[in-house]
């Protein structure tokens, strides 16, 4: 299978890569927000299958980046469960002159595929991805629901009057949901985020009274969606009538661009401009997206103006965000500003023992301190790495133990790694696959084939690692050297490697030994 060529020239095998691909949607849609499911995961179209490669088409290259970043590892672990073999997914840029012929067939075999779901069409998926509609040009318009067509005859039947008001009324709350789990009793506090707590905490006391805006910034995963679920959870809690709207970059953009498209501007502007609370999470979204900035800055300024409480949450600091306007920069650093770390070991260990507490895992004590150790700079990946070693139990009866851990949360254990060396001087990729090659007893042709037999793909594994390291190379020369290989390839080999290197004698002894042999 591994040989196995399936692209959409080969019915046979392009049905059966839809079929994939169509129960992946299904299990897409229960694990992410429906905004991002109809905008981005929806219209991606499966293109090719080759050497455990699955190739998916998308409309831009914004998308690409974009689910590349967010949803490449979640949609690889979805079709590795449902093809059962190791893969690499890689997102292309479907050209506009050949997206009607790939959509037209995808769109035959969806119709010999029971499990395939619907899509919109070519330009409608395109236009998700549009900043705004080009000048002159008519967006599709989808068929009528049943329930848009009783409306269509409703309105038609009503006086003028009544039409007029009907069409001016505004959209519905479309506030992302609230997650209750999400409040201040569980958030761990740590050095690493305790003024970013304190600001939450007081703006949800006294929303536009204390620190507006509040810009919350920090990397991926260390909690700053939970507190922004906290301040809207208590805010609610405390007085219900208080109009508190949720959202994030990514909605902001889809709901301006649909308003654009359905020419509802007014409707958008007068629910965003009547909300009491503010919350936008990631905005480094709409950085590049110059209409969106636009009409952003204006919403921002009309809720900045009535004293409404505004809290923004992003991946790094305003002054880091380059691509937005220095007006929007400077509104920003105009209340408090905080940033939250990588907590610290004490911290890391005590969100382990809360989770547990909440959801009865029976962890001892010392796998907790094991895995805090290993896992130092993402929480979301350190509560994913407890739900696996839980799940292996359950589901293995397996008893609980460090030993466990090390087995069951290698692809986890990427943090705790040996610090990178500095460059050797005169090492070069082809004198490092060079020195790998003599101590596996293989040759340079074979790290660079397609050959996947164990003892070669480890060997190929440590070289690319080793050439990481050692030279200065970026991940790209590096695997363009090693058999033409993807950047992403390139870096899963690099993290399966330190991780090994964490747990295993062996590995360490052999990167230790060509080490010395590169140093001579």
């Amino acid at each position: 299978m591994a040989d196995e060529q399936l692209e959409l020239g080969d019915d046979d095998r392009s049905i059966a890569l839809k079929r994939a691909w169509g129960r992946a949607l299904l299990l897409l849609a229960s694990k992410v927000n429906k905004v991002t499911f109809e905008s981005y995961i929806r219209p991606i179209r499966p293109l090719s299958y080759r050497q455990q490669c699955i190739t998916l088409g998308v409309a831009s290259a914004f998308a690409r980046e974009w689910l590349d970043k967010k949803y490449g590892h979640q949609i690889r672990s979805i079709l590795e469960g449902i093809l059962g073999s190791p893969l690499e997914i890689r997102f292309s840029v479907i050209n506009a002159e050949e997206r009607p012929l790939i959509y037209e067939t995808l769109e035959e075999t969806a119709n010999e595929t029971p499990e395939a779901t619907a899509a919109p069409s070519p330009k409608a998926a395109a236009s998700l991805f549009d900043d705004a509609p080009p000048p002159g040009s008519a967006s599709p318009t989808p068929p009528p629901s049943r329930t848009k067509r009783r409306d269509a005859t409703r309105s038609a039947a009503a006086p003028s009057g009544e039409r007029a008001l009907e069409s001016s009324e505004p959209p519905l709350d479309i506030s992302l949901p609230f997650n209750e789990k999400y409040t201040f009793d569980n958030y761990i506090i740590g050095r690493s985020n305790r003024m970013a707590q304190a600001g939450a905490a007081a703006v949800a006391m006294a929303p536009g009274a204390a620190y507006n805006p509040l810009f919350i910034y920090g990397g991926s995963g260390l909690g700053k969606t939970h507190l922004m679920h906290a301040i809207g959870n208590a805010i609610r809690q405390r007085n219900g009538a208080t109009r508190v709207a949720l959202i994030d970059g990514e909605n902001f953009t889809y709901h301006f661009v649909s308003a654009l498209r359905e020419r509802r501007t007014d409707d958008f502007r007068r629910y965003y401009r009547n909300v009491d609370v503010w919350l936008v999470d990631d905005i480094q979204f709409i950085a590049g997206r110059e209409q969106t900035k636009e009409e952003f800055f204006h919403t921002f300024n009309a809720l900045y103006q009535m004293g409404k409480q505004i809290v923004i949450a992003s991946d790094c600091s305003p002054r880091e965000l380059r691509t937005m306007d220095e007006r929007l920069r400077s509104r920003f650093e105009s209340g408090l500003i905080a940033d939250i770390g990588a907590p610290e070991l004490e911290t890391r260990i005590a969100i382990l023992e809360s989770r547990c507490r909440q959801e009865g895992y029976p962890v001892p004590q010392e796998v907790l301190v094991y895995i805090a150790s290993a896992i130092q700079s993402n929480i979301r990946t350190l509560e994913g790495a407890l739900t696996r070693l839980i799940a292996y139990h359950s589901i293995m009866r397996a008893p609980i133990s460090v030993e466990m851990a090390q087995n069951v949360l290698v692809e986890f254990f990427i943090d705790k790694a040996p610090p990178s060396q500095p460059s050797h001087k005169g090492v070069t990729i082809e004198t490092v696959m060079k020195a790998v090659a003599q101590r596996y007893d293989t040759d340079i042709d074979a790290l660079r084939s397609q050959r996947r037999d164990r003892d070669i793909s480890t060997a190929r594994q440590v070289a690319m690692y080793l050439c990481r390291e050692l030279t200065e190379n970026s991940l790209i020369e590096i695997g363009a050297a090693i058999g033409g290989r993807d950047h992403s390839t390139v870096l899963r080999a690099i993290k399966k490697v330190e991780a090994q290197l964490f747990y295993d004698p062996s590995v360490q002894k052999i990167v230790k030994e060509i080490r010395q042999k590169l140093d001579n």
